[in-house]
């Protein structure tokens, strides 16, 4: 499918501008996103600025989006190439063994562009300045690219060749794209997107480069508002039952859908009754945490436990513990002001937070005496505050 790009014929005012930009605008792309404010925030200023050009060219801009899985990441630098009217082109590491594969995924990208400027149509191709090399030397074919907006989602998990051609291409005094197979691009107009789970896992030089923005999971309220985006013929309350038991939202999304095929298959007018069954079959409890999560707060309520021993009791392997598991429970969100897990010197740690979780189940525990010393006595300064 064609991606179209359309420009103003005329240039904009600055109120013009400011509106565009604005997420109150209901034809704002970014109006789309729910939650992270302050994120959006400053997206908002930075197309404020490349609204300001005829190309939109927002290349002295380089973000780091830092956040837990499905904080939306990626749909935010979709949505800023969309406020700009700009190429979109999403890299995958796994996909990606050499610099020359992200060129040729930028290349496909402008040619499936489409753009309309001035009344003219023209498919958006890469300018090719190459000269004839002379006898004896290697091809190099130089292109400029246009202005686009390049994400890289799990930046962390490029091979170190690749991460080393894409430095002096996010570069600011530098630019260029150099690819192994004797292409040499202009990228001085690109803006760089990267996405990390946690700002730790980023390289040195990659961290240095990258204005961060931190996103934070979601409240019930926010996702409840964003599982009525993909389901407005709902009312809130219904999305709020949705929210209950699914906080993140790609798996709220899931939990919609199998309740919408629940309510026609039963023939149910009661959407409790409906999300209740369905919040079953997904593993999780009246109160909205999944089973494998309670046995981890079970375990901590007895006593700390390592990260390589907690793989064990939530029967999982490690990458799947640390990026979808652990999160929820280790997060503060606008709900829940403190994490119902810690970690401390001695492993995973239980919060009172936690225990309270647990007694709200009836399970039983240790209470603080399941936190170490001084952690307890730091919660305690938390709770006397």
């Amino acid at each position: 499918m064609q991606n179209e790009i359309r420009f103003w014929h005329n240039e904009p005012s600055v109120r013009q501008r400011r509106w565009w930009v604005d997420p109150h605008n209901p034809d704002c792309p970014f109006g789309k996103f729910i939650g992270n404010d302050r994120a959006v925030k400053r997206l908002s200023r930075a197309a404020f600025v490349a609204t300001g050009r005829d190309n939109h060219s927002c290349a002295e801009y380089a973000f780091a989006l830092c956040g837990p899985a499905s904080t939306g990441k990626t749909t935010l630098a979709r949505l800023f190439a969309e406020t700009l009217q700009l190429p979109f082109v999403e890299i995958e590491p796994k996909q990606v063994t050499q610099v020359h594969d992200i060129f040729e995924k930028i290349a496909r990208i402008c040619r499936e562009t489409t753009v309309d400027a001035d009344g003219q149509t023209y498919n958006l191709e890469l300018f090719n300045y190459g000269e004839k090399p002379r006898e004896g030397q290697p091809e190099v074919r130089r292109y400029t690219l246009p202005p686009m907006v390049v994400f890289i989602d799990e930046v962390h998990e490029l091979r170190s060749n690749v991460e080393q051609g894409l430095l002096k291409a996010t570069e600011a005094n530098d630019g260029f794209l150099a690819t192994e197979k004797g292409v040499e691009a202009d990228a001085s107009r690109v803006c760089w997107f990267i996405a990390t789970t946690d700002r730790g896992d980023l390289s040195t030089p990659f961290d240095t480069r990258f204005r961060k923005i931190i996103l934070r999971l979601y409240s019930r309220d926010e996702v409840a508002q964003i599982v009525q985006l993909k389901n407005p013929d709902w009312d809130i309350s219904t999305c709020e039952l949705v929210a209950k038991y699914c906080d993140i939202p790609r798996e709220a999304n899931d939990f919609a859908v199998d309740m919408r095929a629940e309510q026609q298959m039963s023939q149910s007018q009661d959407w409790k009754t409906v999300a209740d069954t369905v919040a079953k079959e997904y593993g999780i409890d009246s109160y909205g945490l999944t089973y494998q999560r309670i046995d981890i707060l079970k375990a901590l309520g007895q006593r700390p436990i390592a990260a390589n021993q907690m793989t064990l009791i939530a029967q999982t392997k490690e990458a799947e513990l640390k990026k979808f598991i652990m999160p929820p429970l280790l997060a503060i969100t606008p709900d829940r002001p403190m994490p119902l897990v810690i970690t401390t010197s001695r492993g995973y740690t239980i919060t009172p937070a936690g225990i309270a979780e647990l007694d709200k189940r009836g399970i039983p525990n240790l209470g603080v005496h399941a936190i170490p010393e001084q952690a307890r006595s730091t919660f305690e300064m938390q709770i006397q505050d």
